[in-house]
């Protein structure tokens, strides 16, 4: 497989299409700083699939798309091809990929907007698609097939751990790794997907017996219901008969009160409207007084505004006449100013002709000196050239003398230096010898510092294990608490769910006759019924509900008349009957004849048994009627003893058992029925009483201890949150030690290396002491040479002094008449130049006269002004005054004719108000007589309403409950049968069997039979009327999860053989591939460098797959040192070696070199050239470089050039095969031509390269 062809339109600088191609060998691509050169490398790392911006040289993604010029708009796409050919199946198959192709393109799209495309050979896929494509293959974006200057540095100074993604890839295991991330997180999603399914199966296993049982219930329930509702349906429509009728009577009524309405009502108006017309006129004639009482208000106004105006301008009249005088006064002090700066002008005039005088007698003065000194300046200057014509040879001397004597001076410094050098180097052997001394010491304090680091660091793991191991506990116990409490809040809700529905029956009056019921709701002095005044208990419920029976349901009130109002009310609302007793009456209970009975203090008798009085507590206001009707009866266990005691009492008593059954004085029995109707919350009242009143104490205790379980987790889940802070912090002190120990572990072995580096420093200071004492000979024999030298040209130096001498003493005589005339001609500049000022200043001086002048003019003429306008204000003021007194005169005039006014229209109000107050007198009259037939009328509406509500009541009741319209439902004729085995039963009868059995419904009994019905359905208690369903799909979703959750566990089994497969696989070929590099390495090292040594090792051999690997590196004659610290070309070589190790194991199919030459030398260069020339029959390199020797190695060259700014062109050249041979410093290129450019086109594009180089 090889790089094929590149295609890249608007990416970057690649503004068009252009398109490379690269056939096996080496391909170049040369061009100027700036190009874009780089560009080609960074298209080829974005096609396969590059993420990031800045490894691309930009800040965001959209950066790569070029980005217009001065004469291009930018683009709103990038795109670039990639064709690789003599794809080799089976590789790709080797690496995981199935394509059958022998030529493979991958694409890459990106637009401004954010969006990208990938295509391999034009058919969409995704980024992960083309990464898995070359995985193993050692082509990638992140792979050693793109080697650039900065991945020198990246490559070398990276973390050990992130270094070995090279190795991975060269060891083909990256697509192991990645089947092994994803196989991660199937198993993580695997084990999830079991928890959930595990809950899901225990969840729904409880439920179907649940479900079972409430489907057999909701079966039984759907049964009774059905004829429930036919039943209540019938009775409600009787009812809605009866309410019609009631209607309509009620209608009748309101008719004839609305006729005597609407005449009172036509009287009340006649009345209104006199009255209205009354009040019209007394509202004109308030508007009148109003419209009067403003009128004068205005004058008042105006006469305040007259005065004031008055006042002002005579004030105003005043000031005038002040500033008048104020500006007379200054107009004086001006004029005196005036003629000062007068006179001022008149003297500086005269002294400024005297100046200009003397200014024209010095500029004479000095044009006589200037011409002087140019005559000794002409002298001066002959002189100075014979001066430095014997300077000139002077310097020569002295040039030559000096540099005799530097070379003395460097040969005599270069001794000391050998001197001082081989000192230094003396005691550096003694300091190497005991630096290596102590380094050995130091290394086996080290060697005991780690050991002791390492126990420590046991302890402390053993304290993490003992802390997870409390939290574990902890853990359990916060979710058994976290049950426990979720326990008891599920029991909490049921408790107040039930309370809640027995007190809505109890509310609602439920197990109450219909009578008692509209008695409760209808009357408002109520005293509730008598069993809302009484205690029982709870095991005496059954018995002395049996003894009281109706008598529960007494409706008490406070007077006998209210009891008889009751009785009338249910009565004609025919609402049923009901037991209505009065608290007054009661209190003369004792007077009747049941004071008489026996009691259980009576010595006559004493029964066995419990007296009915003593489980019943009551309240005061109902203790007579309770001792009048529970007085003389007692609780037995069964009827055998209620018998034998009635047979002894011989008295009027009676008994009831605790089942109920009864014996009344007369020997009657009663009993039967259902044993469990006593217990029926629905229907038994004081059952039910009871009931409330333990779920409201057990609601007490229970939400105690709901809040006792909540302090009891949120208790643990404090401690657990602490425990867990303690247990992070031990772990991060492990954590630490552990990371000590590893940097101990790895100073030692810094220090074992440095020992050695030691020992071979002290071998190369011995050897350069011996090279210093050679050369010191060798210098004392060229200073003594030197010094013959220098005292010939000594002696030739001081014949060219003495001229020199002579000729410098009389030029400094020329330069003394010079320095004469220059300063006579100085202080002939300096008198002129002050006589000048003098000129100046008195010119200054004169300036802002003239200015003051001007401005005393200007203001005198102001004041003079000032003064007629001062004058021309005064008189209109004394105008003002004299109109406004005349207008003030007026108005008191007309403000007194406007209050006669006023007194004659408030006489009329007067009159007018009694007229309305006596009319408004009849109107109340007839308006009461309104308002007490409009209250008739009320009264038969609320009735009406009533009634009208009684009816939507109960359409709304039949239809919240059964969905149906009652005003549509047919009226039918029921009966109530009672079947063989004493069961009743409902039939319903057409109006043919209504007339030939002649017989009509009983109304009564089907509202028995309706309560009858409702027990049963009460007695079932709550009923899930989708449990069958939920039944059947609860079964089918049990089956479903079962299976699911043995398809997970089997999946997991699967995966975790799968991940123990590469695990074992990886390390294999990881371990194979390391050493074959870390050998191929130390060989290509040594061979680049010509000696030195490198190597690589794994920093944890323990966890092969997770080790970081560093890199250790001497060229020859160095110590050993990091990484870092190397030069370029030394990194850059160190580099070539590690990238050429891994080519010999595994070679990419075609590598791009990014300027890697740059920091290269010749020689290093020639050492690179002979490394890549090795490996050219099995891979392809594309090399981006400036070095003309590596150009000439090329077999296909392209130049990449900018003939318009911004825009990269590509002009390339492909040598013939002769041509290709002969392509070597100093032979002719020839081109074979494949229609990109010609020779001369690229040599001009190599010649700029070169430049730039």
């Amino acid at each position: 497989m090889h790089l094929k062809n590149l295609t890249v339109m608007g990416f970057k600088s690649f503004a068009d299409k252009t398109s490379l191609n690269f056939e096996p060998g080496i391909t170049a691509i040369v061009g100027p700083n700036g190009c874009g050169k780089s560009n080609v490398a960074d298209a080829i790392r974005w096609v396969l699939g590059e993420q990031s911006a800045k490894a691309l040289r930009g800040g965001e993604m959209a950066d790569v798309i070029f980005n217009g010029t001065d004469r291009r708009k930018p683009h709103g796409i990038a795109e670039v091809s990639l064709t690789l050919g003599e794809v080799d199946e089976e590789q790709l198959k080797a690496a995981g990929v199935n394509l059958s192709y022998s030529e493979i393109t991958v694409k890459r799209r990106v637009m401004r907007d954010g969006g990208s495309e990938y295509y391999i050979n034009n058919v969409g896929c995704r980024l992960r698609d083309i990464q898995q494509l070359f995985m193993g293959t050692g082509v990638g974006r992140a792979s050693y097939s793109i080697m650039a200057q900065g991945n020198i540095t990246q490559l070398l100074s990276s973390k050990p751990e992130d270094r070995r993604i090279v190795f991975e890839e060269a060891a083909g295991i990256t697509k192991f790794k990645v089947q092994k991330k994803e196989a991660l997180r199937k198993l993580d999603h695997t084990e999830q997907n079991l928890l959930r399914v595990a809950d899901l199966v225990g969840e729904v296993k409880r439920r179907i017996g649940s479900l079972q049982r409430q489907a057999g219930k909701a079966k039984r329930y759907k049964q009774i219901q059905g004829e429930l509702q036919h039943l209540e349906t019938q009775l409600a429509r009787h009812e809605y008969d009866l309410l019609q009728t009631e209607i309509e009577s009620s209608e009748q009524s309101r008719d004839a009160l609305k006729e005597q309405q609407e005449t009172s009502s036509g009287l009340v108006l006649q009345k209104e409207e006199e009255i209205r017309q009354l009040r019209s006129r007394l509202a004109e004639l308030e508007a009148e007084i109003s419209l009067s009482q403003q009128q004068g208000m205005e004058l008042k106004g105006q006469m305040d505004r007259h005065e004031g105006n008055i006042h002002f301008h005579r004030e105003r009249s005043q000031e005038l006449e002040q500033q008048h005088q104020r500006v007379l006064e200054e107009i004086d002090q001006f004029e005196s100013r005036k003629d000062q700066a007068e006179e001022q002008l008149t003297s500086l005039g005269l002294q400024l002709e005297e100046a200009q005088k003397g200014l024209s007698v010095h500029q004479q003065t000095v044009g006589n000196h200037q011409d002087a000194l140019r005559q000794v300046e002409a002298a001066s200057q002959s002189r100075q050239e014979a001066v430095q014509k014997v300077q000139g040879e002077l310097f020569a001397h002295t040039q030559q003398l000096g540099k005799w004597r530097n070379e003395r001076s460097a040969l005599e410094y270069q001794s000391k230096s050998q001197v001082e050098r081989l000192e230094k180097l003396a005691s550096e052997k003694i300091q190497l010898e005991e630096e290596r001394q102590g380094l050995g010491k130091k290394l086996e304090a080290f060697v005991s510092s780690v050991e002791a680091e390492k126990q420590a660091a046991n302890h402390q793991r053993e304290t993490v294990e003992e802390r997870q191991s409390r939290l574990k506990k902890l853990q359990e116990t916060l979710e058994s608490a976290s049950g426990e409490l979720d326990k008891l809040m599920g029991e909490q809700a049921d408790r107040r769910s039930q309370l809640s529905v027995l007190k809505e029956l109890e509310s609602s009056h439920e197990g109450f006759s219909q009578g008692t019921v509209a008695a409760l709701k209808q009357a408002e002095s109520l005293l509730g019924s008598l069993a809302d005044h009484i205690r029982v208990e709870a095991d005496y419920v059954v018995p002395v509900e049996a003894i009281l029976g109706e008598f529960l349901q007494v409706v008490l009130t406070e007077s006998p008349e209210a009891a008889r109002a009751i009785l009338d009310q249910l009565r004609e609302q025919q609402a049923g009957a009901a037991s209505v007793a009065s608290i007054h009456m009661m209190q003369k209970v004792s007077e009747c004849s049941f004071n008489h009975r026996p009691t259980i203090h009576d010595p006559a008798y004493s029964p066995q048994g419990t007296a009915a009085l003593s489980v019943v507590d009551g309240d005061p206001e109902v203790q007579p009627l309770l001792e009048c009707l529970l007085g003389s009866v007692y609780i037995v266990d069964d009827l055998v003893m209620a018998t034998d005691c009635w047979k002894k009492s011989g008295r009027c008593v009676s008994f009831v058992t605790l089942r109920g059954e009864t014996l009344s004085p007369c020997g009657v029995f009663t009993g039967g029925g259902n044993a469990q109707d006593g217990k029926n919350l629905t229907t038994s009242i004081l059952a039910r009483k009871n009931r409330i009143l333990q779920l409201e104490e057990e609601v007490g205790v229970g939400q105690a201890s709901v809040d006792q379980a909540s302090r009891r987790k949120g208790q643990l889940h404090s401690e657990i949150q602490s425990l867990e802070s303690g247990l992070q912090d031990a772990q991060s002190e492990l954590k630490a030690r552990e990371v000590a120990i590893a940097t101990s572990e790895g100073e030692q072995r810094a220090l074992s290396s440095a020992h050695q580096v030691l020992a071979q420093r002290i071998d190369t200071v011995v050897y350069e002491i011996q090279t210093l004492g050679e050369q010191e000979k060798g210098i004392q024999i060229k200073r003594e040479s030197l010094n013959g030298d220098i005292q010939e040209l000594e002696q030739s130096e001081s014949a060219a002094q003495s001229s020199l001498e002579e000729a410098q003493g009389d030029l400094e005589s020329l330069r003394g008449d010079r320095e004469k005339a220059q300063a006579q001609l100085t202080e002939s500049k300096i008198a002129l130049a002050s006589e000048e000022q003098s000129v100046l200043s008195l010119e200054r001086q004169r300036g802002p006269l003239d200015q003051r002048m001007q401005e005393i003019t200007q203001v005198l003429a102001q004041r003079r002004s000032d003064v007629a306008t001062y004058q021309e204000k005064r008189e209109q003021s004394q105008t003002q005054i004299l109109e406004s007194e005349a207008a003030l005169e007026r108005l008191q005039h007309e403000r007194s004719l406007v209050s006669d006014q006023n007194a004659s229209l408030v006489g009329q109000k007067q009159e007018q108000e009694a007229s309305v107050s006596e009319r408004e007198n009849l109107l109340r009259e007839q308006r009461r007589l309104l308002d007490e037939i409009q209250s008739r009328r009320s009264q038969l509406d609320v009735d009406l309403a009533r009634k009208q509500s009684s009816i939507e009541n109960l359409l709304k009741r039949m239809d919240e409950r059964y969905q149906i319209d009652l005003s549509e439902v047919r009226s039918e004729h029921i009966t109530v049968t009672v079947s063989e085995d004493g069961k009743p039963s409902s039939e319903v009868l057409t109006s043919e069997d209504l007339d030939a059995y002649g017989v009509g419904t009983d109304w009564d009994e089907v509202r028995e039979r309706v309560a009858t019905l409702q027990q049963k359905i009460d007695s079932m208690g709550p009923v899930n009327l989708v449990a069958i369903e939920e039944y059947e799909e609860t079964e089918e979703r049990y089956q479903f999860l079962t299976n699911q959750h043995d398809d997970l566990v089997q999946a997991k089994t699967e995966l975790m053989e799968v991940l123990n497969r590469i695990n074992t696989q990886t390390r294999e070929m990881f371990l194979e591939t390391f050493h074959k590099i870390r050998d191929n390495f130390r060989a290509t090292f040594t061979e680049i460098f010509n000696g030195g040594m490198a190597d690589l090792q794994l920093q944890d051999g323990e966890d092969v797959l997770e080790s970081g690997i560093d890199i250790v590196a001497r060229p020859p004659g160095k110590k050993l040192q990091g990484i870092s610290l190397l030069s370029g070309g030394e990194q850059t070589m160190t580099a070539v070696s590690l990238l050429f190790a891994i080519y010999q194991v595994r070679p990419s199919p075609f590598c791009v070199l990014d300027e890697l030459d740059a920091p290269l030398d010749e020689s290093n260069i020639n050492r690179f050239i002979k490394i890549l020339e090795r490996f050219l029959d099995h891979s392809q390199f594309i090399i981006i470089t400036h070095n003309k020797r590596t150009i000439s190695i090329a077999d296909i060259l392209y130049g990449v050039t900018m003939q318009e700014r911004g825009v990269s062109t590509i002009v390339s050249v492909k040598f013939n095969q002769d041509a290709q041979s002969n392509a070597r410093p100093g032979s002719k290129l020839t081109a074979a031509g494949d229609g990109g450019g010609d020779i001369s086109s690229v040599a001009d594009v190599v010649s700029g390269s070169e430049e730039k180089a």
